[in-house]
């Protein structure tokens, strides 16, 4: 009975040790995850043109100084940055790590859009952004210039907490009749079915975390504001001619855990649809 009592103590802690070891691994693995886009009337100077979407941070640390997510940021080619929201936790309302990897992006340009966490904790974080040289797109939209050919970086605000305005925010796009490509970025999906409505041709976004547990074959058990199995969790989905990315970002919100989803950069690369 010794034996065998001992056999099954040392089973249920290697059991424990090996669980333990695969939940580390999956909230502190970063994946890269990669895209091409087809867009209609693309510009062609913006053919190959790369963003780097990171969203969801929640004032988590990959090492002394982001050195461990920086390092392989920067071993990808990106010409913009996209920042989606959540990049503090309202739980612990701390801009240092975010700070510490915008600080060290490579010198394109930042866009930020607030989540439901710069909003739970008053948004302190906007003068810490501006004073990094992100811009702040709040229901706004700006021109992007190459070689005198253009795309439109348009942003919302959260749309999980009913701030976003998209009317408001393409009042701005003064070419909607030419179909010139429009790209938006919002911290929740559910600005999807407006976004079709509109002819927004990209969606970039975050907020779901892929669930943070998946279950195989079926996907997030349950996502923030779409409830239990949402339809739009991770990935890619493509209606009417609008394409939307969800990332399911870097940090964890309510329980420090991740199952099935490892946390993750994603490079979205423009190319024509001809």
């Amino acid at each position: 009975m010794q034996v065998s009592f001992w056999g099954g103590v040392t089973g249920l802690v290697i059991l424990a040790v090996g669980l333990y070891w695969y939940l580390y691994m999956e909230r502190y693995s970063i994946q890269v995850k990669s895209y091409d886009v087809r867009l209609k009337n693309l510009p062609k100077s913006f053919d190959g043109f790369t963003i780097l979407l990171l969203s969801d941070l929640h004032s988590k640390q990959f090492g002394n100084r982001q050195k461990k997510l920086v390092r392989l940021i920067n071993q990808q080619s990106y010409d913009l940055v996209a920042l989606t929201g959540d990049f503090v936790n309202k739980f612990k309302p701390d801009f240092k790590p975010a700070a510490d990897l915008i600080s060290q992006l490579r010198q394109v340009p930042v866009y930020f859009v607030p989540g439901n966490h710069e909003w739970r904790t008053g948004f302190k974080a906007r003068q810490n952004l501006l004073d990094l040289g992100v811009r702040i797109l709040d229901n706004q939209a700006e021109k992007y210039l190459i070689n005198s050919q253009h795309i439109w970086i348009v942003g919302v605000d959260d749309p999980h907490l009913h701030k976003d305005r998209l009317n408001q925010a393409l009042e701005k796009v003064d070419d909607l009749v030419n179909l010139v490509p429009k790209i938006l970025l919002a911290h929740s999906p559910n600005i999807y079915p407006e976004a079709i409505e509109k002819k927004i041709d990209l969606v970039l976004a975050g907020h779901t975390h892929g669930g943070q547990v998946r279950i195989p074959f079926i996907g997030a058990a349950i996502a923030p504001g779409q409830g239990l199995l949402p339809q739009w969790d991770y990935g890619l989905f493509k209606k009417d001619g609008t394409t939307m990315i969800i990332s399911c970002g870097l940090g964890e919100s309510d329980l420090p855990i991740r199952f099935n989803i490892k946390p993750e950069i994603v490079r979205v690369t423009l190319r024509s649809a001809s």
